[in-house]
């Protein structure tokens, strides 16, 4: 996913975009695949400073057993390019203000699937227990400064993880996606780079 990018309206969306990727902490990163499955626990604070927990993970697409490495590209230079709503990747839990936000130039393509929600202790406690209690050393645990924006932060988990992929067709792919860049006319238009 590097170079990945969004596309919406509102500039306030994006600077909540940004917040979210600059304060998300990842507490642990296990850089072991099993079956193109990376599991995950996000928390993060709810408007009363408790925890919401959701433990999932991330799921590389497959077509007839070959691995998906370009989800979507699009931008200004394709005619009718869509991109992946940000809603289908987070199966829909995501805050009404990113509703129809497009996400571009994901590689490769990881719908993600919460299998469980709940609240929990104030995040300062949380943290740790998640630790413990995700102590396989397979499981990412995610600290989001938004509950809310969740996704966000596992997206930008998930980028960090295939800088250390190593996958020869992924850098050349991504070598490729770096020639075209740009805002796009149609709305607002924010690459991130970490």
């Amino acid at each position: 996913m590097k170079n990945f990018r969004f596309k919406g309206s509102g500039k306030a969306v994006f600077q909540k975009i940004e917040q979210v990727l600059e304060n998300t902490v990842i507490h642990r990163r296990p850089f072991v695949m099993y079956q193109g499955k990376w599991p995950f626990v996000v928390l993060g604070p709810d408007t009363e400073g408790n925890a919401v927990i959701r433990a999932g993970y991330a799921e590389q697409s497959l077509i007839k057993k070959a691995p998906v490495y370009i989800a979507t590209v699009g931008g200004g230079y394709i005619a009718d390019s869509e991109g992946v709503p940000i809603e289908e990747l987070a199966g829909g839990d995501v805050p009404e203000e990113m509703a129809g936000l497009k996400v571009f130039h994901m590689s490769p393509m990881r719908p993600l699937t919460v299998t469980a929600r709940k609240g929990g202790p104030p995040l300062h406690e949380a943290i740790p227990e998640a630790l413990e209690h995700y102590g396989d050393d397979a499981t990412a645990v995610i600290e989001t400064p938004d509950e809310a924006h969740w996704i966000i932060s596992v997206l930008k988990y998930l980028d960090e993880s295939d800088r250390f992929s190593g996958d020869p067709m992924m850098e050349y792919f991504h070598s490729q996606l770096a020639r075209n860049t740009g805002a796009n006319s149609n709305g607002h238009d924010a690459r991130f780079k970490h």
